[in-house]
């Protein structure tokens, strides 16, 4: 059985009443440990193409290893060796973007590893270019962080920032952050108490079916106020001891947030496994790496193992409900 609490917490809103400008500062990640929602790699082929921004970086292979250049001027900079590596793209027009890069059989492929950032009512805002075509700003496709955690969401057209609902547009080019008071209706969703378990979250993120707003409410408390709509529960993270548990939306249902209303999304609780066997004569044999674990929403849970004492499957048959056998787990698993 899994369950936990959400633990959150709401700050008195700044009282935003007019737009407010930030400028983005951009940072390079040599080392990227920022989890994104949909994370992809673009092939190199004989350039590096920024496609939305419209710049080109000429490339050559060298036997395996890859050179580049890095400012545009077609002349090579820099070899990247071995099977992965980093690379800062720029020009004389002050863009900077800096790039992972790997090799595998099919070759060399690049991501994003900037973020581009702001401080702005007492918390961290970083905007990742999540599809690497040099645009930032592209709500649900590129990406979005707040606070110091390493889970970020699809970018969305309004984010809570302590508590207050707020909307936002983000520059072309990442060199600004508009943050505007929220226009349009808005209803309430509660999660604090409704994540049952034992464990932290550490992430609990719900995105609207329209793909036009994601939060992650790990981080609220009580009933968060949010744009009208349709959501789903969309992932999470939870950590238990040593071990982090990946929470993916599964087989969860919608849930509508209406105008002046509140809602309640419940998940967690009693732990539902499906898994597949194979029945020989009175034996029946299955591996804790096939099974499948759904929570009370239906979020599937990965990642996770029974620790300690092993929970009792019990195998019936499908039409006559009859049990055939029960199993644990030796030991831990």
């Amino acid at each position: 059985m899994i369950s936990a609490l959400l633990a959150l917490s709401i700050l008195p809103p700044n009282g935003l009443t007019e737009p407010v400008t930030v400028a983005l500062a951009p940072k390079r990640h040599r080392d990227w440990k920022i989890e994104l929602p949909a994370e992809s790699f673009v092939p190199v082929g004989n350039s590096i193409q920024l496609a939305g921004s419209g710049l080109k970086f000429a490339v050559s292979m060298q036997g395996t290893n890859l050179s580049i250049d890095l400012d545009g001027d077609g002349i090579s900079d820099t070899v990247i060796e071995g099977d992965e590596g980093s690379a800062l793209l720029r020009n004389n027009n002050g863009f900077r973007y800096a790039i992972r890069l790997l090799r595998n059989e099919n070759g060399w492929s690049y991501a994003s590893s900037s973020t581009m950032n702001a401080d702005w009512n007492g918390a961290r805002i970083s905007v990742i270019d999540q599809d690497n075509d040099g645009v930032f700003g592209e709500v649900g496709e590129d990406a979005i962080l707040i606070g110091r955690g390493r889970v970020a969401t699809w970018l969305g057209q309004s984010i809570v920032i302590n508590g207050e609902l707020v909307q936002i547009d983000v520059a072309k080019d990442g060199s600004q952050l508009t943050v505007s008071p929220f226009q349009g209706e808005t209803g309430r969703l509660r999660l604090a108490d409704s994540f049952h378990g034992d464990g932290k979250v550490l992430s609990a993120v719900i995105r609207s079916a329209d793909g036009k707003n994601c939060f992650d409410l790990a981080g609220q408390t009580g009933a968060v106020e949010i744009p009208t709509g349709r959501y789903r529960f969309y992932s999470g993270k939870v950590g238990l001891g040593q071990m982090a548990v990946h929470v993916s939306s599964g087989k969860s249902q919608t849930i509508d947030v209406a105008n002046g209303s509140e809602a309640s999304l419940s998940w967690g609780g009693d732990v539902n496994a499906e898994f597949g066997f194979q029945r020989q004569g009175d034996q029946v044999a299955f591996s804790p790496q096939d099974i499948r674990y759904f929570g009370s929403q239906g979020e599937e849970y990965s990642n996770w193992f029974p620790v300690g004492k092993s929970p009792v499957f019990i195998i019936k048959e499908a039409d006559t409900k009859q049990e055939i056998a029960r199993a644990m787990f030796p030991g831990s698993c």
